[in-house]
């Protein structure tokens, strides 16, 4: 076992596996780079405790180092230490002004961060250094937000597609084979799905009862989450693992990328076994399969509505929670939002067709298995949660009481996305006024999506 093992591992998020890798690196060597990579696993495993005992420990050596401390930063703003976070990304600045990262980092904690000296030096640094595509495409997000606060809303859509199109192409061979995947293959075949070998094992499956919140990002799902696990039974959110995306693409990356690809000889066909088997040493690494009591999961990987005839193969018992919010709202919100590493997000109209397929695949699937999906709609929440929040518990087959609603006053409490500030506030209104000024931008579209209504 080397550096380069671990580091693969991580690049698959095969975190657990990756664990052993530098636990093991540990005990024969005292590279300080062992430290860092602990600090990024345990992270990603959901343990901030052993994250930060570990980042804490290599900056203590390496004080520093820029990467780490941008890491630590992510880890405080993540458990809601914003006075941390913020001190940390400040720090960053005073090492070294001109990298933009810290800014953007400020920015996330709270728009009111950046003052009117920091963005011109976010000018200047625009201007005066040489950047990656990544960056270049963060300078501009930022600048968007500026002109978004003078209400310059042409300006703001400018700076937009300009970042966009940097970040998509900062990592554009994954992201052109990403949009194959969600457009050609799972789009299209999610209701010609074949399974082999399946004489799973269920025993280990039957301890885990399943909650999966689906939908698009900006839609409520971190909201319901918080509430949800913040039920007095034995819940644990992991989050957003992506545990059967990974899991089901180890299976077919090598058949759809290999050069003579032929998409109408194509079956998608799963080894239901090897996928067991997959799904349950990738949720293995979060720490739970060994526990005695049955464990209540909520997997927020919010794709998983293409894989619900995946999922019920291995879980048949698993409950789905559809988070939804009005879709032109949504397709704003979406691109107003820094969503990196979802590589449909960086254009109105790949957004238009993610959420083409989106509507279709539900559809199919709240037609063939009604009883275990749930809506949700997030306006609707917002004014009636006590009630709502009742129903999602009955449907999870979990004991409400009202402390479920005091959930950002949790201590426990995690999130890993854009809404880290938002649950750890009461519940506020829907705002149904705030996407109007950008509503135009759909309008070319509106024979071509019949789902597209102004009205």
């Amino acid at each position: 076992m080397n550096f380069l093992h671990g580091q693969k591992l991580i690049a698959q998020k095969e975190f657990g596996r990756a664990l052993d890798v530098f636990l093991n690196l540990k005990k024969n060597d005292n590279n300080d780079v062992i430290l860092f990579y602990l600090g990024l696993i345990y992270f990603e495993l959901n343990n901030f405790n052993k994250s930060i005992y570990y980042y804490n420990k290599f900056l203590t050596k390496k004080p520093n180092s820029i990467i780490a401390l941008y890491n630590f930063a992510f880890v405080k703003q993540s458990i809601g230490e914003i006075e941390d976070a913020k001190d940390i990304y400040l720090r960053l600045i005073k090492l070294d002004e001109n990298k933009i990262r810290p800014y953007y980092g400020l920015y996330t904690l709270n728009p009111n961060y950046l003052s009117g000296s920091d963005f011109e030096r976010i000018f200047f640094i625009k201007n005066n250094f040489k950047h990656t595509l990544f960056e270049k495409g963060i300078i501009n997000f930022i600048l968007s937000k500026k002109e978004k606060k003078n209400k310059k809303y042409s300006k703001e859509i400018e700076y937009l597609k300009i970042s966009h199109s940097l970040i998509f192409n900062s990592k554009k061979v994954y992201n052109l084979q990403s949009q194959f995947y969600y457009n050609q293959i799972i789009g299209q075949f999610y209701n010609k799905l074949k399974f082999s070998k399946n004489d799973i094992n269920t025993s280990i499956n039957k301890k885990i009862i399943p909650i999966f919140i689906i939908g698009l990002p900006r839609s409520g799902s971190t909201l319901i989450d918080a509430i949800l696990s913040s039920c007095s039974a034995n819940v644990r959110s992991l989050g957003e693992c992506h545990v059967f995306n990974m899991s089901i693409f180890e299976q077919v990356e090598s058949k759809i990328y290999e050069k003579d690809f032929n998409l109408k000889n194509f079956d998608f066909e799963i080894d239901l076994i090897q996928l067991n088997e997959s799904i349950l040493r990738r949720y293995d690494q979060f720490n739970f399969t060994n526990e005695k009591k049955n464990l209540i999961i909520i997997d927020k990987s919010l794709e998983n509505f293409f894989n619900i005839e995946f999922i019920l193969n291995i879980f048949p018992k698993a409950k789905f929670i559809h988070t939804f919010r009005n879709p032109l709202d949504s397709i704003i919100s979406i691109y107003q939002s820094m969503l990196a590493e979802l590589s449909w997000t960086h254009s109105i109209e790949d957004i238009l067709i993610y959420l083409d397929n989106y509507f279709k695949v539900l559809r199919y699937y709240k037609n063939k298995y009604p009883q275990v999906i749930m809506d949700v709609d997030l306006e609707k929440f917002t004014e009636n949660s006590e009630n709502i929040s009742k129903k999602i518990y009955k449907f999870c087959n979990l004991n409400w009481n009202r402390k479920v609603l005091n959930f950002h006053e949790r201590k426990d409490l995690f999130s890993k996305t854009l809404s880290f500030m938002q649950v750890r506030n009461k519940i506020s209104k829907y705002d149904n006024t705030k996407y109007k000024p950008y509503l135009h931008l759909l309008k070319n579209y509106k024979e071509k999506y019949k789902w597209i209504n102004f009205d």
